[in-house]
This record gives structure tokens, C-alpha cells and sequence, in this order.
């Protein structure tokens, strides 16, 4: 009767030099009964193998193993795709007043190129931040005049924050 099958893992092999010739040795359980076995030079035939200190000499001949069968598995219910979130909105729609001035991506700001009440016109560069060591300029979307700059040089800052605000 064949024992059921453990899953393959690595088993330690004490090896044992004997002259030039490695010896493994093994602990092996047949129908309950352990046994100590000493396997010489698998490359020559026949092999020298040695069970609890009797000596045998064997043939060894290769043998096809076909590869095992694979099993099937049960397959899971694929779970519906979490929907992504839409992207947040911008200017009034998110709470922003009229004319904000929103920064894109996380960053730090790095210099304001204009003042409180300064005339800026669409395209105008308002302020540039540095975000992975990368400048990106912010420029106004419309003509207006700036109302109030909500952050200062060296600021840290998220996406969608409030830069300032055009009027």
C-alpha cells in the first residue's frame, strides 16, 4: 500500500567523503520500519548502497517518468472591477471660488512670478513648481487680475490645492 503523497520540499542529504566519492546518507521508513542507507556514486554501475551496515551491490537502470498529471483547480468568481473614481472636479464645482488657480500634482512650490493685484493674461506664467526634480510653470487659463496667492515660496503642495485666485 502506497502512503499518500506529501508535497515535494527539499530534504537535507548529509553527505559523507569517502576517498574521492561523496556518500549520501539517508533515513528511510519502509512499512513502518526505519532504516539507516548510505548511497555511493550514483554515475557508476553498479552502486554501492548500505542498509543499517549490510552491504548491497545494485543496478541501477533509468526509468521514463512521465510528468504528472496537472489537477484542476477550482476557479474563483473573478470579482467585478472597482469602478475608478472620476477625477475631481476643478474651479467652482470643487469649492474653489471663481478664477482659482489649482496646482495639478503634488510638489513644492518653487518661485511666484506675480503680486496681489497684478494684470495677468491667458498663458502668463503665475508660478512654477518643482515636483521629482522636474519644473512644471503654472500659467493663467484667462485674463484677470490676482486677487490673493494662497501659498509662499518652499511650499509643499497636493493636487488640487489652492495656489491663488484670479479675478
Amino acid at each position: 500500500r502506497l502512503a499518500r503523497r506529501r508535497p515535494a520540499r527539499p530534504i537535507p542529504c548529509p553527505v559523507r567523503q569517502q576517498g574521492r566519492l561523496a556518500i549520501a546518507v539517508f533515513r528511510i521508513q519502509v512499512s513502518g520500519q526505519w532504516y539507516t542507507v548510505e548511497v555511493g556514486d550514483l554515475t557508476a554501475s553498479p552502486v554501492e548502497v548500505t542498509v543499517d551496515g549490510e552491504t548491497f551491490q545494485i543496478e541501477i537502470e533509468p526509468v521514463a517518468v512521465e510528468p504528472p498529471t496537472p489537477r484542476p483547480t477550482a476557479r474563483r468568481a473573478r470579482s467585478a472591477p472597482r469602478p475608478v473614481p472620476p477625477p475631481s472636479p476643478r474651479g467652482p464645482a470643487a469649492g474653489f471660488p471663481e478664477g482659482a488657480v489649482i496646482s495639478p500634482m503634488p510638489g513644492r512650490v518653487i518661485s511666484i512670478m506675480v503680486r496681489p493685484g497684478a494684470s495677468v493674461s491667458a498663458g502668463d506664467e503665475l508660478c512654477v513648481l518643482e515636483a521629482m526634480k522636474m519644473e512644471q510653470s503654472i500659467r493663467a487659463a484667462r485674463d484677470g487680475v490676482v486677487k490673493a496667492i494662497h501659498v509662499q515660496p518652499m511650499d509643499s503642495v497636493s493636487a488640487n490645492d489652492l495656489l491663488m485666485e484670479l479675478e
